[in-house]
């Protein structure tokens, strides 16, 4: 499956990305004890700074150049939950392989995009309520005749994906005979595919958009069988449930009004990308 952005319609995502619900951070330490009282809500509320974890992947995360200001979907994200709580966001540098770490050692208070593995589970916490959903795809060749993951699956074929991901752990699973090739980010991965290093770029649909858009390089595909995946937002486990049954509350509230889709559609926007031709966030629009 093919995303065409001047063909493409919701309908094409009823079932996307393979097997994505799984996946684990690399390193995850087992069970850590409870952090103390006061909970990460009172604290917030108090120092009026909520710390969130970001790292080089557009749409979600992406720092300008220039001026070093981060901007993104999930940025977006956590400007409202800040407002909401009087409090101002803090953007904190780390990676997809560091975030649960930087999470337990208190050095964040959130990550956004974080894919609710059972492995993580046992070191953070999740809410119920999903971010939002999105795709498994891969980024190949103009010419690639590749449809399925066993396609991509063959010897001498060439993977990159980025460290740390759930998707890391679900083309480990998947692969058995093509080489896999990890990158420390998104922006690593897609510039080993520019520069013919790797043949497949395995990301979530909506950053491969954008990467494809601003590389103006290779095809964005879905490849079969795919399904939807929820993606989540990690914190630290904590006595207190009052910061993790605030959240849930919040992203329920977020996701019934549509706004990751509004934020997506926005960012795409800065980009040039007309959003009404690309799959958006909210599953019960892929229809």
């Amino acid at each position: 499956m093919t995303i065409d952005q001047g063909k493409i319609g919701r309908r094409t995502l009823l079932g996307l990305a393979a097997g994505a619900a799984a996946g684990a951070a690399v390193g995850l330490s087992a069970l850590p004890a409870l952090a103390a009282s006061p909970s990460t809500l009172d604290r917030v509320k108090e120092s009026k700074r909520l710390r969130i974890g970001v790292t080089s992947a557009e749409p979600w995360f992406f720092k300008d150049p220039m001026t070093e200001t981060w901007t993104g979907v999930g940025v977006a994200m956590g400007q409202r939950l800040a407002a909401s709580l009087g409090a101002t966001l803090v953007p904190v540098e780390t990676t997809w392989a560091n975030a649960v770490g930087a999470l337990q050692a208190d050095q964040i208070d959130l990550m956004f995009v974080l894919d609710p593995t059972e492995e993580r589970r046992k070191a953070i916490d999740f809410p119920d309520a999903p971010l939002f959903y999105y795709a498994m795809g891969a980024l190949v060749a103009g010419d690639s005749t590749i449809k399925s993951w066993a396609d991509i699956d063959k010897p001498g074929l060439r993977i990159g994906v980025t460290l740390g991901t759930s998707l890391d752990k679900n083309v480990t699973a998947m692969v058995k005979q093509a080489a896999i090739n990890r990158f420390s980010n998104n922006d690593e991965t897609i510039a080993a595919f520019a520069a013919k290093r790797i043949d497949v770029a395995v990301q979530f649909h909506p950053a491969l958009v954008v990467q494809q858009t601003r590389l103006r390089l290779g095809k964005v595909i879905l490849p079969e069988p795919v399904e939807p995946v929820a993606t989540s937002v990690g914190l630290r486990k904590e006595e207190s449930p009052a910061f993790r049954d605030w959240l849930d509350g919040q992203l329920k509230t977020l996701y019934a009004d549509g706004v990751p889709d509004q934020l997506f559609a926005g960012y795409l926007k800065s980009k040039n990308v007309d959003a009404s031709k690309i799959p958006g966030l909210i599953k019960e629009a892929w229809h």
